[in-house]
């Protein structure tokens, strides 16, 4: 059995597999693309809980519309 991944590591590697909607992303999370980007690269050293769960809610929902239609 695996550990599940920390909720900032799994955030930021969903990030980088949607570079190209991160304002998209920061419109539909309340998070500015200033932030995620900040985020994505290391320069914020805590970046809150309730920020996290909602950048992962965001970033999930398309995954699963998508897999859904396939």
């Amino acid at each position: 059995m695996s550990t599940p991944k920390p909720l900032d590591i799994e955030v930021r590697e969903l990030l980088g597999a949607r570079k190209g909607e991160w304002l998209s992303i920061a419109k539909h999370s309340g998070v500015s693309y200033s932030w995620l980007s900040k985020f994505f690269n290391g320069h914020i050293d805590n970046p809150g809980y309730q920020t996290l769960c909602s950048l992962h809610a965001v970033l999930t929902q398309r995954s699963a519309s998508e897999a859904k239609a396939a």
